[in-house]
């Protein structure tokens, strides 16, 4: 295998175009080959969100496929592209955000939370050890996982209420 088949290709032509068509991401190239079906991954999917992203052909249900090239940054897609990639990254990285703590109660080894989230409200159990279950993944930003391999996020610790963040200094020593 030649070395240049392990350099990045990236995608950050103004002319790229991304869109839906039904359950599909369609994608049409800088030099205008279209392509019916594609799949996105995030190279950073904790800490660089929308930037770095994968755009892979899948050759079968459930293949990686070929991939394609990088876009270094969605910002750099034209409003309608930008609109697409970030609804299908969303779609694929079901991820819950905290917004409001309702309550944490602490029985036989385990934390049952009842959250509000931007999907609406939530209950689910953690085990107590926080240290396998909780992640810094930035300056006030916390992934959770609870015990079904579910992932929440608190986007600004800052930004909760005072009844949150006491839960959070309680129970996950924050």
């Amino acid at each position: 295998m030649s070395p240049a088949s392990f350099e990045t290709v990236y995608l950050d032509s103004p002319a790229l175009r991304f869109a839906h068509d039904g359950h599909n991401l369609t994608f049409t190239a800088a030099d205008g080959t279209f392509y019916p079906r594609i799949s996105l991954r995030r190279s950073f999917p904790l800490s660089a969100e929308n930037t770095y992203i994968v755009v892979r052909v899948p050759e079968a249900e459930g293949d990686r496929g070929n991939e394609l090239g990088v876009i270094r940054d969605c910002q750099n897609l034209d409003e309608q592209s930008r609109q697409a990639v970030e609804e299908e990254l969303r779609r694929f990285y079901l991820v819950p955000v905290v917004q409001r703590i309702h309550s944490i109660r602490e029985e036989f080894g385990f934390l049952y939370w009842s959250v509000e989230t931007d999907r609406g409200p939530k209950d689910f159990i953690m085990r107590d050890s926080v240290i396998g279950q909780v992640r810094q993944v930035g300056t006030g930003r916390w992934l959770i996982i609870d015990i079904n391999q579910t992932r929440y996020e608190i986007r600004d610790y800052e930004n909760l209420d005072e009844k949150s963040q006491a839960f959070l200094n309680r129970f996950l020593l924050l």
